[in-house]
């Protein structure tokens, strides 16, 4: 379900003021490190620690991994990283520190920071991150890409009516019958649905390339289009009525985080899209990749 603009700013607020905290203590960490070398000397499990180096190496190494974990999750760029990297800094410090001292304050609010961690380990920036700037430059780098298979895919339909009119015109009553041949498009982007609904509408069972089967085979961002409420709802009912078959891989749905129960009604989801079209082929579908 798409978020609504309040809860985008939610989540980007839950970002910045977290890791706030984080930037704080790292600059704490490197500003004030005799103060925070005598609290880990002095804390309960301090030996769990110090073990591993001296304690005033610890405060600069971990000042150090705070600020810049803190700052990669101001900005949200790896943010699973960074939200990672913190966590291995948190957790150390809550053992040795926190637990065992006096009041429980400190202590649940660093469990409270671990379970926002944990979020943004799972859930990535989400919203107004530069994880997501970069996402959306990597997308227009595949949309420019795919640009020549689409065109190719469109004159492909373009060449198909004009070829049926020709071919209506030249016909002999000696012509013998072409049996229906089958086709298949692997599509990666949501707008890749509308170039292959158009070539479905175009190559008819009466047109040169007789037509009786088409699959339009749904893999990586392009699952997203058969959400409900999809913006290429129109193009996917437009497809139905031209007999077309949907299917959409099962890797693509968990790699993008999708219910497959909030899929629009007619499509089918099949294991592995990818080893489905070679499935394909082998049984004479004509297969196009975009």
């Amino acid at each position: 379900m798409e978020n609504n603009l309040l809860q985008k700013i939610s989540f980007l607020v839950l970002r910045i003021l977290g890791s706030l905290i984080f930037i704080t203590a790292g600059f704490n960490h490197l500003l004030h490190t005799a103060g925070a070398t005598a609290r880990l000397e002095q804390a309960p499990f301090a030996q769990f620690s110090t073990w591993i180096a001296p304690p005033e190496t610890l405060i600069i190494l971990s000042g150090v991994g705070l600020l810049v974990g803190g700052f990669l999750l101001l900005v949200g760029f790896r943010t699973r990283v960074a939200a990672v990297l913190l966590l291995f800094i948190l957790i150390p410090i809550t053992l040795t520190v926190q637990v065992g001292a006096e009041g429980n304050g400190p202590l649940f609010k660093n469990i409270a920071l671990i379970g926002m961690l944990l979020f943004f380990i799972v859930n990535g920036a989400m919203y107004y991150g530069l994880d997501q700037a970069f996402s959306r430059k990597e997308q227009l780098k595949s949309r420019l890409m795919a640009a020549p298979a689409l065109g190719l895919l469109l004159l492909l339909g373009a060449c198909s009516t004009s070829t049926s009119a020709a071919q209506a015109a030249s016909a002999t009553t000696s012509a013998k019958p072409v049996a229906g041949k089958m086709y298949a498009v692997l599509i990666s982007q949501p707008n890749h649905l509308k170039a292959a609904v158009n070539t479905a509408e175009t190559i008819t069972k009466d047109s040169h390339y007789q037509r009786t089967q088409f699959v339009i085979m749904a893999c990586g961002k392009s699952v997203e289009a058969f959400v409900k409420g999809s913006e290429m709802a129109q193009e996917f009912e437009k497809g139905k009525a031209a007999g077309v078959t949907y299917r959409v891989c099962g890797m693509s749905l968990k790699q993008f985080n999708i219910d497959a129960s909030s899929l629009v009604d007619g499509v089918e989801v099949i294991p592995n899209g990818l080893t489905y079209m070679f499935d394909l082929q082998e049984q004479g579908y004509t297969t196009v990749e975009l």
